[in-house]
């Protein structure tokens, strides 16, 4: 789905930061920020070697265009923003979340990513299954709980 200034999308395919670049992409930016969040190998001493992700989709997309516009309205209403969550099974080394802003200056842009990524781990109903290494898998608990770490 696409906002004037930001495409926030939950995706079943391999996520890829070439779709990011290019919508970001603005003679106006100053900094371009991509933050890649992928699937590590190891959870509270437990060998992971995978994670199943599982969302309400239309709930995500509006919670992430919720996000994007407020970072948008606190930052920089000027920036461009493309948000990407995965959903389903993703190994050890895939990419689970992506985001990219086009901003005007290397602060705003730094900000973004990162007030996102807060927002989305506290606000979007993903749900997260790990699968580890002696074949026990677990639904990890939500975040919803944790206390915010305002961005500014």
């Amino acid at each position: 789905m696409t906002l004037h200034t930001a495409l926030v999308k939950i995706e079943e395919e391999k996520i890829s930061s070439e779709k990011a670049k290019k919508f970001i992409a603005s003679e106006k930016n100053g900094a371009e920020s991509i933050f890649v969040g992928k699937v590590r190998n190891e959870n509270d001493g437990k060998k992971v070697i995978a994670v199943t992700y599982d969302a309400h989709d239309q709930a995500v997309i509006k919670s992430f265009q919720l996000i994007c516009t407020n970072a948008l309205n606190k930052f920089d209403k000027n920036a461009k923003i493309f948000l990407e969550h995965a959903k389903g099974y993703a190994s050890v080394g895939e990419v689970s979340i992506l985001i990219g802003v086009g901003s005007g200056h290397r602060d705003e842009a730094f900000k973004i990513c990162r007030y996102i990524l807060e927002e989305v781990k506290h606000q979007s109903p993903i749900w997260k299954k790990e699968h580890y290494a002696d074949g026990k898998e677990e639904w990890l608990p939500g975040h919803s709980l944790r206390p915010k770490k305002e961005i500014k």
